[in-house]
């Protein structure tokens, strides 16, 4: 028995030796044979962009995918379950959730520099909310991504065998603009990142339209282009030194800082709030951070914030950190930039796949790498239409060969015994080529009437246009360079927008800055400045004081300080537009500029701010003069009186005054008790109406008729003045003159007023109307939009009956008039 158990002990010992599954290799042929094989995959088929096109494979694949299903920006949505699943079967058989998450990214606008996808429904959010599902999700290609896709049907880039060898796929897609710098790229490989920034469209295309015209262009030059990454998020780059290292390098820091401005709360307290965030930040856990930290020191600066509040909407980012009393706000405020992520780190890794490698790239070798890309697309595809042309011209002389022997064809038609004789027998009587022969062949007679024969022949010269100039292109490097400028600065132009992240001057770390001292809060006298072009401009009063403020002759209208207010950085100013809209914008948000700079658009500050809308009038109030009221004027003649209290709301924009149907806002004044209304209309009827029959209303109402207004006729000036006041009149002639507000003005309210033009004036009406004023200039914008400016001073007091002196730059020549405040 014991012997039995000793032999079974043996077997189970010997048991592996005699297993012919095990196979036994050492490390380093395991890593030859496995592991390296694996990385490469990782590296070139997943985890890194190329150079070319600025996209990873999957995105590549989706972009594409959708392309060949037909979500294109004007059709509708299609569901993102078919999206993924037609990729998934043709292109990318690694799963939908790779898929479907790609997708999302790329139509999420705090990711990308410009979305490619656009999603309708729930594709998460700045607080790390996930998408919804795909099956309750629908999306289509964004407009720019046509961009990259443009031109792919044109043999412009190489192809390759999907992953069973059923279809082809795009090995990169043409990519008409610098995607890599506009959209950035994030990706971890085996033993390789990267980690690209986001870049302005308009910057990266004006870069690589500067290393065209330039090879031989630095990186400080460049960066005078474009001089720094530009997040969907906006926030601030602290400008340090290590942005020139990131250029020159690959890789570096940039220091991203929260847009915070202060707000001054009740009982002398004040809130911290902020607007933007750094780029990839999560707002949500970036709150928590905060929180945390205050319980963590209950002792510290912290101790001072007594509430943590996130008031964000669908216009944009408000997180208000509400403060207790006497708090120290600049300490408050270093010490969260030190230790939450107020203040963030982007570590840039500027890795791409480049010469079928993975290489760490400098700006000007990303930039080069892409323009040769862009010129080869733009040889392939000129080579691509000049064959096209080629076909078709070689088809239309054959045609026109038959054209001009018909009886001869037709009679060899009708006696052939069938079509290849026929063909054959065409060939030889007119030397042919088989192509051109069965074209004949397959013409039909209406080919043949006088008309058609001229559309063949303007055809044919036509073809000969083209294949002389693609035949010049493909000769010439040079015109493929031009075509490549002129095609991304298109691009640029159609696509471009204001640059969202802006720049601080901060050299040193935080990590110098003494946290137990006090910093002030600086309150600097500003003036706001908004041109007709709706652009907004923070001008610092020295700045604007040693300014010139005479147009040059190449002046444009956003030069044109139609709207002027003086103020200070940390109050709030409120906007009243033409469709009735009351807008608060915060001084401390209006980035400074020069007198003659551009300025922003509205559209930067107020996201809903309409194409059709313009800004009518620029009052500073506060709750301090509440009880005062506000004037509104329509064009319609409407006028009303509300309580300044009623324009007090949590929301940015709120509606000014109830409009009716084609009906504007012309203006809004401080209603001052002093003063009488003069109404002005274009047809030169002028009543000068008590205010004490105007009542107060409500913040929606409607107000009450204050001049009746005969047919095709509207109000131009609606102001508060005092009898003797000067009124300007600009007549639409060209003509100046100013009158005093006389007392035959005087009417009641709804009365038609007494006209201000003279008789001898039939058929003028007036361009501008309004009270002349030392601080108050004009601007006329004639109808081939050249600016002439006119002093207060060149409007002499004329008589009532007098015609008025006549500007010949302008005269029968107004398309606008603006007026130009200087104060």
């Amino acid at each position: 028995m014991a012997e039995k158990k000793s032999k079974k002990k043996k077997e189970q010992l010997d048991f592996f030796a005699y297993d012919s599954n095990i196979v036994t290799k050492s490390v380093e042929q395991v890593i030859h044979e496995s592991m390296l094989p694996y990385s490469e995959y990782v590296i070139m088929d997943r985890a890194l962009p190329r150079v070319e096109d600025g996209l990873k494979p999957v995105q590549r694949r989706v972009l594409y995918s959708m392309l060949e299903v037909g979500v294109l920006p004007d059709r509708p949505f299609r569901k993102s379950a078919r999206i993924v699943g037609d990729c998934m079967g043709k292109y990318h058989p690694h799963g939908d959730k790779s898929i479907y998450d790609t997708m999302v990214r790329m139509a999420q606008p705090f990711n990308m520099g410009e979305i490619l996808v656009n999603g309708h429904g729930n594709f998460g959010s700045v607080d790390g909310d996930c998408a919804a599902a795909m099956r309750y999700t629908e999306a289509k290609l964004a407009p720019i991504a046509l961009e990259l896709l443009r031109d792919i049907d044109k043999d412009t880039i190489p192809w390759m065998l999907n992953f069973d060898d059923s279809c082809k796929e795009p090995v990169m897609l043409p990519g008409r603009f610098p995607n890599l710098l506009v959209n950035g790229a994030y990706g971890i490989a085996v033993g390789l990142a990267t980690n690209i920034p986001t870049h302005n469209l308009k910057e990266a295309c004006l870069a690589v339209c500067a290393y065209i015209d330039n090879r031989n262009i630095t990186t400080s030059e460049l960066m005078q282009i474009m001089p720094a990454p530009d997040f969907p998020t906006g926030a601030y780059i602290l400008n340090n030194s290590e942005l020139k290292q990131l250029y020159e390098t690959g890789k570096g820091k940039v220091v991203i800082r929260s847009k915070c401005h202060v707000e001054n709360a009740e009982n002398g307290k004040k809130n911290i709030v902020i607007t933007e965030i750094p780029y990839q930040v999560n707002k949500s856990t970036m709150l928590q951070r905060i929180a945390t930290l205050k319980e963590a020191n209950p002792n510290g600066c912290l101790s001072f914030i007594a509430d943590i509040l996130d008031e964000s909407d669908r216009n944009g980012t408000r997180a208000v950190i509400k403060l207790k009393k006497d708090a120290k706000v600049n300490e408050i405020l270093n010490f969260l930039y030190k230790n939450s992520d107020l203040q963030s780190n982007f570590n840039a890794n500027m890795v791409a796949i480049a010469d079928g490698k993975p290489k760490q790239l400098s700006l000007i070798e990303i930039l080069d790498y892409y323009v040769n890309f862009q010129q080869k697309v733009i040889y392939n595809r000129t080579k691509f239409d000049l064959e096209a042309c080629l076909k078709k011209e070689h088809i239309l002389e054959g045609l026109l060969i038959a054209i001009n022997n018909i009886d001869e064809v037709i009679k060899i038609i009708k006696t052939s015994k069938s079509v290849t004789d026929a063909k054959i027998r065409l060939i030889e009587t007119f030397s042919l080529s088989d192509v051109q022969a069965q074209a004949i062949l397959d013409m039909r007679l209406a080919r043949l009437t006088n008309l058609e024969v001229n559309k063949l022949i303007a055809e044919l010269n036509r073809l000969k246009d083209l294949i002389k100039r693609f035949t010049a292109i493909l000769k010439s490097e040079k015109l493929q360079m031009k075509i490549v400028k002129e095609e991304i600065m298109a691009i640029a132009n159609k696509y471009g927008k204001e640059r969202q992240t802006q720049f601080l001057d901060c050299d040193n770390e935080l990590d110098d800055v003494d946290f137990d001292g006090e910093i002030s809060d600086q309150v600097e006298e500003v003036n706001v400045i908004i041109s007709p072009e709706n652009t907004i401009k923070n001008v610092a009063t020295k700045n604007y004081n040693m300014s010139s403020k005479t147009l040059n002759q190449n002046a444009s209208v956003y030069e044109i300080p139609e709207h002027f207010i003086q103020t200070e950085s940390n109050k709030a100013i409120y906007l009243f537009t033409n469709i009735g809209n009351c807008i608060r914008i915060d001084v401390s948000k209006l980035d400074q500029c020069k007198f003659k700079d551009r300025g922003a658009n509205l559209t930067h500050h107020y996201k809903n701010f309409e194409d059709n809308e313009r800004v009518i009038s620029v009052l500073e109030f506060s709750e301090n003069n509440s009880d005062d009221e506000l004037l509104f004027v329509t064009k319609l003649g409407m006028v009303k009186v509300s309580k300044i209290s009623e324009y007090f709301a949590s929301k940015q924009s709120i509606a000014a005054i109830k409009l009716k149907e084609s009906d504007e806002l012309i203006n809004v004044q401080f209603n001052s008790s002093q003063s009488d209304l003069l109404l002005v209309s274009q047809k030169g009827y002028c009543a000068f109406v008590p205010k004490s029959d105007i009542q107060a209303t409500g913040r929606v109402s409607v107000g009450f008729k204050g001049i009746a207004l005969g047919d095709d006729d509207k109000l131009i000036c609606g102001s508060q003045c005092m009898a003797n006041d000067l009124i300007s009149l600009i007549f639409n002639n060209g003509n100046l003159k100013s009158i005093k507000v006389e007392p035959k003005f005087e009417s009641l309210r709804n009365k038609k007023g007494v006209k201000i033009i003279p008789n001898k004036l039939k058929d003028v009406k007036l361009s501008y109307a309004g009270i002349l004023k030392p601080q108050k200039h004009y601007v006329v914008q004639t109808n081939s939009n050249n600016l002439v400016f006119i002093n207060n001073s060149d409007i002499k007091l004329e008589s009532f009956e007098s015609v008025g002196k006549t500007k010949a730059d302008i005269k029968d020549n107004i398309k606008n008039v603006f007026e130009y405040i200087i104060l």
